[in-house]
């Protein structure tokens, strides 16, 4: 007797199929949140290399690898868009606080946040460059993103006068200070240095500003600034 030779069915999937099959398909807002993510990372990689003012949305959506009209379908003007984009990068400048070594509330803590901001190691300092230069072109009269950086660096500002409420509270800090004043002296010092440090040709040595800047922390504002170790 003659052996029946049975081919395999014609919907057997091959390797290729069956892996696509078993591989669960992203979600819609899984898309969106991985398209949204890439063009704020594009649009910050374009505003650290020249500035705002001639990114189109066109171009953000491009060099995230997507369609031309994709950014502003996402996001609707440039001004929603750079928005968006430094809000991101003080989230991530908060990832790094919060993933920081705890610290006790006061005046350590403001030491910790020094630090963080002073040791940033994004690639290329990306976001640095980037809201330094969103920072200083929201001054200008029309700017489009006055008021939404003004908030921003409202919002920095509060977060560090909180240090130093805290540390009038527990006994870290002297008594009478004006903590909002204090936190904008603290925050236009790291801006300037990062400034500084971001110049072309730059020499200045981060290290020794931010050792130099937390010791001067400790002699205007601690209560016992002798108990305070100084590396």
């Amino acid at each position: 007797m003659a052996t029946r030779v049975v081919s395999p069915p014609s919907s057997t999937l091959s390797v290729e199929n069956t892996e696509a099959v078993d591989t669960p398909r992203r979600t819609q807002l899984e898309r969106r949140t991985e398209a949204e993510t890439r063009m704020l990372a594009a649009a910050r990689e374009i505003i650290s290399k020249k500035g705002w003012v001639g990114m189109t949305l066109a171009e953000v959506g491009l060099a995230a690898g997507y369609s031309k009209g994709l950014a502003a379908h996402h996001f609707g003007s440039k001004a929603r868009l750079l928005r968006a984009v430094a809000g991101r990068i003080n989230d991530e400048f908060m990832h790094e606080v919060r993933s920081a070594p705890q610290r006790r509330e006061g005046l350590d803590a403001l030491i910790g946040f020094v630090e963080t901001y002073m040791d940033r190691r994004d690639e290329r300092l990306f976001n640095t460059r980037a809201l330094l230069v969103l920072m200083a072109e929201a001054t200008m009269d029309d700017s489009e993103t006055g008021a939404s950086l003004g908030r921003f660096n409202a919002s920095v500002v509060g977060l560090v006068a909180e240090h130093f409420q805290t540390g009038m509270r527990n006994g870290d800090m002297r008594t009478g200070l004006d903590a909002a004043a204090c936190a904008v002296v603290v925050i236009g010092a790291l801006r300037g240095v990062m400034m500084q440090r971001l110049l072309k040709n730059s020499t200045v040595n981060t290290q020794a500003a931010r050792l130099e800047l937390v010791a001067m922390l400790v002699r205007s504002f601690a209560r016992q600034p002798e108990l305070w170790p100084l590396d």
